[in-house]
């Protein structure tokens, strides 16, 4: 824990605010799922984003490296951070940097091989965050597979 503390402390001002910020993020948005139907948390993101944006200014490119970072810091130590839980914290990250970021959430037919935590189980869902042309958070082999569902 103390090295953990450690680690954080010796992280630039910018870097820590983006670690709380992912942090909060998350938290939010794993109660969030649990209080609130997919859309209506969508809705409070949107609105949250619209309100608290820069106006001023260009993104920076940058950004998504650094908002990659700190999701994906995050992620290692909240054992509950799903793709899901990760992919609307970093969608809204990158959104309120004014950065064009898609949300897309997929699903394909599970292989029954694949796993035997649920061998039930026919399909596989998977979120990610596409922006700037490539994948920001959510990238897993064979993603190509995933039917994206349109909203």
């Amino acid at each position: 824990m103390i090295a953990l503390y450690r680690r954080f402390t010796a992280l630039e001002r910018s870097q820590r605010r983006l670690v709380v910020e992912a942090a909060a993020f998350m938290a939010i948005v794993w109660i969030g799922l649990r209080m609130h139907r997919f859309l209506t948390l969508r809705r409070m993101l949107d609105r949250f984003v619209a309100l608290t944006s820069t106006h001023a200014g260009v993104a920076h490119p940058v950004a998504i490296g650094s908002v990659r970072r700190a999701i994906t810091a995050v992620a290692v130590r909240f054992p509950s951070a799903t793709c899901l839980v990760q992919a609307l914290a970093a969608d809204a990250m990158l959104r309120r940097r004014r950065l064009a970021s898609e949300l897309r959430l997929g699903v394909r037919l599970r292989d029954h091989a694949d796993r035997a935590d649920a061998p039930n189980v026919p399909i596989e869902a998977h979120a990610w965050v596409e922006c700037d042309g490539g994948v920001v958070i959510g990238a897993v082999a064979h993603q190509s597979e995933f039917k994206v569902l349109t909203p």
